[in-house]
């Protein structure tokens, strides 16, 4: 053990490691887990009881949007803000975005992610890439990037008048130059034509339940099809994000098979369902893809493991904002939902009548199949010697609360909702960042952005 490093050991939990669950002890040394078994050593500097609950690995959020303007509104979740609520709910990696903006260069928009984010994130963070211009210095940027710990690339199969729009050709070529590059490549997959061709007459767009009808659930299908056939001549590694179709979620699980592809659904599409949009303030439930029917269908394929992962899309606005339209048209409308808070409890739903069950999927598709498709799962995610001790001491049997899904003034996306899960600690590299399900030290942010500047 390093001089001055301290020496924790997590007692008597539920340790879920390598798929099982054994009652057995955590040690740590540092910021490091040192070694997992009945410890009996030298007295430690910490000692954490954890009977009665389980130790898990740090979640990993994969896909978050903070302090960024979507349209016409600024997001309501700062890095700190968003970063604060996910700690307390026991996910310590966040992933969150970097675009390319117009006349910018994707390394001045790194950058300024870079000043809003330094000193103000209470997790550990990193960022996905999604650059929009493609002349000879945006790929040497690029391939630059890569090779200094930016694995990811987002693209979107629509959106044209946001300038974010990649067609077929557009994507074989960043697929052909980049993936050889060790890049991993994640799709929003709506087809633009599919929603460009469907015409509402005026007086159905005022209806916040028309949001299924001009983005129906063909446009995911068709756009996950064509991204798998592309992928598949290409080799190119593919995550899709936000399924929210059964139909595609049973082809990519086949695609599985022969191609290195991954999906990740999420809470919204789990357990709200497109009644929501019928509601007088519908509206306040408007996402892209939308919230969908058949639900029961849909959560039957994720506790069956058709998703490698669960994320949010945590994309909150402020209510203002998110009631700041026409009321003639909803795709004037904020477009997003508020998640960070949710993501455990509602994970932990699919699996609740069999705890322990619940607590190895929890560690599968909260922490490691994330921490691996974002690239760091040689560090995080699991709970193994060497590894960051990104830990959760999580108590399943804790009275009911309600579920908030974000500490900004933002929608609630789950009124109504509550959990038993409490998080009674959770450490990040070793220090002790929550107890109690608060944070210990709210005005000193500890996390660490784990991508070098560029």
């Amino acid at each position: 053990m390093n001089a001055g490093a301290k020496h924790t050991v997590i007692k008597n939990g539920r340790v879920v490691s390598e798929g099982e669950v054994r009652v057995t002890d955590v040690r740590i040394e540092g910021d490091r887990i040192a070694a997992i078994g009945p410890f009996d050593g030298e007295p430690a500097d910490r000692v954490i009881d954890a009977s009665g609950c389980y130790v898990l690995p740090g979640f990993v959020d994969f896909h978050v949007h903070l302090d960024d303007r979507i349209g016409r509104f600024y997001l309501a979740d700062t890095y700190e803000s968003g970063s604060r609520i996910a700690l307390q709910n026991g996910i310590t990696t966040i992933c969150s975005f970097v675009t390319q903006g117009p006349g910018q260069s994707l390394r001045e928009a790194i950058r300024i992610a870079r000043e809003k984010a330094g000193g103000e994130t209470h997790c550990d963070l990193l960022w996905h890439l999604t650059p929009t211009t493609f002349a000879e210095p945006d790929w040497t940027d690029i391939q630059e990037f890569l090779a200094s710990g930016y694995r990811t690339i987002k693209l979107y199969t629509t959106y044209k008048p946001a300038g974010i729009f990649a067609d077929q050709a557009r994507l074989q070529e960043v697929f052909e130059k980049l993936g050889p590059l060790g890049a991993t490549f994640l799709l929003h997959c709506e087809d633009d034509d599919v929603i460009a061709g469907i015409d509402l007459p005026p007086l159905e767009l005022a209806h916040a339940f028309s949001h299924t009808r001009l983005r129906p659930e063909e446009a995911e299908v068709l756009a996950v099809e064509r991204l798998l056939a592309l992928a598949l001549r290409t080799g190119a590694r593919l995550h899709v994000v936000h399924v929210s179709t059964s139909e595609a979620a049973s082809r990519i699980r086949i695609a599985r098979e022969t191609q290195d592809v991954t999906s990740e659904t999420c809470p919204q599409y789990l357990w709200l369902d497109h009644g929501w949009l019928t509601r007088e303030d519908g509206h306040r439930w408007l996402c892209s893809p939308p919230l969908r029917g058949g639900r029961e269908a849909f959560r039957d394929l994720a506790a069956s493991g058709t998703f490698d992962f669960f994320t949010t899309d945590h994309c909150a606005f402020r209510c203002a904002d998110k009631d700041d339209w026409d009321r003639r048209d909803i795709r004037g409308v904020a477009n997003g939902l508020a998640g960070l808070g949710a993501l455990p409890h509602l994970v932990w739903r699919l699996w609740s009548d069999d705890p322990d069950r619940a607590a190895v999927e929890m560690a599968l598709r909260l922490s490691r199949n994330p921490a691996q498709r974002a690239g760091i799962g040689a560090r995080k995610g699991s709970l193994e010697p060497g590894f960051d001790a990104d830990v959760v001491v999580l108590d399943p049997n804790g009275p009911d609360h309600p579920v908030r899904s974000s500490l900004a003034d933002a929608v609630e996306t789950y009124p109504g909702f509550t959990s038993p899960l409490s998080f009674r600690h959770v450490l990040l590299r070793g220090r002790p960042a929550v107890a109690g399900s608060q944070l210990t030290s709210p005005g000193e942010p500890a996390g660490q952005i784990l991508q070098e500047p560029v």
